[in-house]
């Protein structure tokens, strides 16, 4: 009897300990939440949870510089390609990513794009017998840039006959090497009848946005005028204020576009309200002249002769003939007249012999 009350006197936890069942459950619950705690302790070590470090800003560095600054900041740094900026040294990034104030985990991996000592010497693709959409993708891809394009008469418009670079000819028996970030010479067919092609608004762009826009429209680069702090360094982010001609214009394939570049935001926001203003005169103009277009075309003019006429009535509309052309062209008028009436009574005269 002793022994019984002695057993109901002891507390409830130990006599549940004394159960084998409870005692094992027990102890999975405890070593389960002490695994828990120290898998959480563990993550947050090696993950570092909730600390975030803001990414440098390494354009401009040289790559020595760059990589002592990530590693005070607890970053590492991997090169992940190269350019050619003849402007800066040689190892200079001259990009990064993430990009500068960009918060970050520490021991993240920084890629860099580096400036190289000198362009590589590849081969020149063939693109002859492309359009020029696909030619410039092409040599765009291998790292070149359109030099000019120059407009030969042919029946397949805007079709590659031939590319020069400098003076050599590219052909697939005689392939050329030259240095990336060389520039290209394509020669492309013109029918008689290619219309005219709008001029694309690169105002606000990049001048390598520019560019491509220009060729991709058919059009050359004209002469660029640098507005004060541009030079090689800044010209990347330099921005398109003016183009001449205006957008929206319609000129013949392979025009030159002058451009002017600026660094002022109050500058390149003026250029872009005058641009926009300009492109509605230019609508309105491009109209007209499809109309003027269409009707010439309705009466069985076509060709260098559509092209002519077409351009010479919007010429007399807009008030931009002289006085001696329009004496000249009323006499042109009134000898075809002439002529038209003698042929009409020469008609009429032989069917009244014949008869």
């Amino acid at each position: 009897m002793e022994k019984g009350s002695e057993r109901n006197q002891e507390p409830l936890w130990r006599r549940l300990w004394r159960n084998y069942v409870v005692r094992n459950v027990v102890l999975a619950v405890s070593l389960l939440v002490i695994g828990l705690f120290l898998a959480n302790l563990l993550l947050n070590v090696f993950t570092r949870h909730n600390k975030y470090i803001e990414v440098p800003d390494l354009e401009e560095q040289t790559l020595d510089e760059a990589r002592q600054l990530l590693r005070r900041s607890d970053l590492r740094i991997e090169v992940n390609d190269s350019l050619y900026v003849a402007a800066l040294e040689p190892g200079t990034v001259l990009e990064q990513q993430p990009a500068a104030g960009t918060e970050v985990k520490p021991g993240r991996r920084i890629y860099v794009t580096v400036n190289a000592s000198q362009q590589r010497i590849v081969d020149v693709p063939y693109v002859a017998g492309y359009s020029l959409r696909q030619a410039w993708n092409i040599l765009a891809t291998a790292g070149f840039r359109i030099e000019r394009l120059e407009y030969v008469s042919d029946i397949a418009t805007n079709n590659v006959l031939e590319q020069r670079v400098g003076s050599r000819r590219v052909t697939p028996e005689q392939p050329v090497k030259a240095r990336m970030g060389s520039g290209v010479v394509l020669v492309l067919g013109c029918a008689a009848d290619a219309p005219r092609v709008t001029v694309p608004r690169v105002v606000g762009l990049s001048l390598r946005e520019a560019e491509s826009r220009l060729w991709d429209a058919g059009l050359n680069v004209g002469s660029i005028e640098r507005g004060a702090g541009i030079d090689q360094r800044s010209i990347r982010q330099a921005r398109v204020w003016r183009q001449t001609p205006d957008q929206g214009g319609m000129v013949a394939l392979g025009t030159k576009v002058s451009l002017a570049l600026t660094l002022d935001s109050l500058t390149l926001s003026k250029g872009t309200s005058a641009s926009d203003r300009q492109a509605v005169q230019a609508a309105r103009r491009a109209t007209r002249e499809r109309v003027v277009r269409d009707s010439l075309a309705a009466v069985g003019l076509s060709g260098e002769q559509l092209q002519f006429e077409t351009e010479w009535k919007l010429k007399i509309e807009r008030g931009e003939a002289t006085a001696e052309e329009r004496a000249a062209a009323e006499a042109e008028l009134i000898m075809q007249s002439l002529e038209n009436y003698g042929e009409t009574i020469e008609t009429d005269d032989e069917s009244e012999f014949f008869h």
